[in-house]
């Protein structure tokens, strides 16, 4: 009888191990999607894209250089990219690229991306509708990109928007 209880307290320790063992997971919080979170949200979900327009102010040696640009998706869903900048003698150059997505632990996103001489990134990104509504489609982006001269690397601060939906 002793062994039997002995049997029987052994195998409720280990049901009891077993059971404190087996852990149900605490699913991962997800990080909210507040604005430009997701790449839809420069890039839309439907054709055709609307292109983000602006300028670029680069200076040189105390002298402002302003280039109308413009930003637009090449396809739904998608990171690709098409970077263009106006030259002052007319002359338009562009680059093709795709773009790198950070969203930070409050789900607003920053985009890095290449430019027609080297590389751009959003620094503030804001989303907004016509009606007024909450979207995480953005609808305009400030940053640092290139200048789009190829004799010169210095960066220099964009301002580019959209119309909201």
């Amino acid at each position: 009888m002793f062994r039997h209880a002995t049997r029987k307290t052994a195998a409720a320790a280990l049901l009891l191990a077993g059971l404190s063992v087996v852990a149900i997971p605490t699913p991962a919080v997800a990080t909210p999607n507040t604005c430009g979170g997701v790449v839809s949200d420069y890039t839309g979900t439907v054709l055709p894209p609307v292109p983000f327009t602006g300028f670029l102010t680069v200076v040189i040696e105390n002298v402002n250089y302003k280039y109308p640009i413009s930003i637009t998706s090449q396809a739904p869903n998608s990171n690709l990219l098409q970077v263009n900048a106006t030259l002052p003698s007319g002359d338009e150059v562009s680059s093709v690229g795709g773009f790198t997505l950070d969203v930070d632990t409050l789900g607003k996103g920053m985009i890095r991306f290449p430019s027609p001489t080297g590389s751009g990134r959003s620094v503030n990104i804001v989303c907004s509708s016509l009606l007024g509504t909450p979207t995480t489609r953005v609808t305009k982006m400030i940053g640092k990109m290139t200048d789009p001269t190829v004799a010169n690397s210095t960066s220099g601060d964009f301002n580019v928007s959209r119309p909201g939906i």
